[in-house]
């Protein structure tokens, strides 16, 4: 039975996203909790001292949010280590993504659920997730920039090890964005690497027609399946039921 049902949630999601498919690409920031995606989406919508997206050290993202500007639809979820609730609800607000930027602290290489987690992303995405998902590597100011190149690398040969792809990364500073558009010094804004993340979203938002066509693809594909092995396992049970009346 809850086979039964995940199926039915999994095709009324499929029917959901195709109905309701905005006209606007949808932008998501995700990751581990205190990443920094409420900061990094302040930084690219422009919010840069109303704070729309809420931050703080402790966890302060619980629901999905939503800001939708001139060219997209961005999307703020709740921390991926957090809890299993706002497990679900960040991932119901990622389903409605175009484009995924998963949001990295450089403490290290990526840790056994930031890899689950891509790679459950390069799953719904198919054959576009290699454009669909970015890697942003926050707060470079707080390390030495060899030591953040060093960690770039890693990550991308951990995603050609483990994941079979390699994503877009890119190494930005919210800090040094917002002192730089505070404080009006150019030099700053351009080490931030905020305004090349921006540009890069610009180059992809032509492929987002196609990107969507992928990932419901991809979804059709994977209900598809589940369909066929209950059934396999159906047709099982009831060979076995017979079986047993038989003897």
């Amino acid at each position: 039975m809850k086979k039964i049902l995940a199926i039915e949630n999994r095709l009324a999601n499929i029917v959901l996203v195709a109905n309701s498919t905005p006209s606007k690409p949808v932008i998501a920031v995700c990751g581990l909790m205190n990443a920094g995606k409420s900061y990094l989406l302040n930084m690219l919508t422009q919010q840069i001292d109303q704070e729309y997206f809420k931050t703080a050290d402790q966890r302060e993202t619980t629901t999905n949010k939503t800001l939708e500007t001139e060219q997209y639809i961005y999307l703020d979820t709740p921390g991926l280590d957090a809890n299993a609730q706002d497990d679900a609800i960040a991932q119901q607000g990622i389903a409605e993504a175009d484009v995924v930027l998963f949001v990295h602290q450089p403490q290290g290489e990526l840790d056994p659920r930031e890899l689950a987690f891509l790679r459950q992303l390069k799953d719904s995405f198919g054959k576009s997730a290699k454009h669909s998902v970015v890697i942003v590597i926050s707060k470079i100011d707080k390390e030495p920039e060899s030591k953040i190149d060093v960690i770039d690398k890693e990550i991308q040969k951990q995603c050609q090890e483990k994941l079979g792809t390699v994503f877009t990364t890119f190494q930005v500073s919210n800090t040094r964005y917002k002192t730089g558009i505070s404080q009006q010094k150019d030099g700053l804004i351009q080490a931030s690497h905020i305004d090349a993340l921006a540009q890069h979203l610009k180059k992809t938002t032509p492929k987002i027609r196609q990107a969507r066509q992928n990932k419901l693809a991809t979804s059709i594909e994977t209900a598809l399946a589940e369909i066929d092995t209950l059934t396999q396992e159906l047709r099982d049970e009831k060979t076995a039921i017979r079986q047993n009346i038989s003897e």
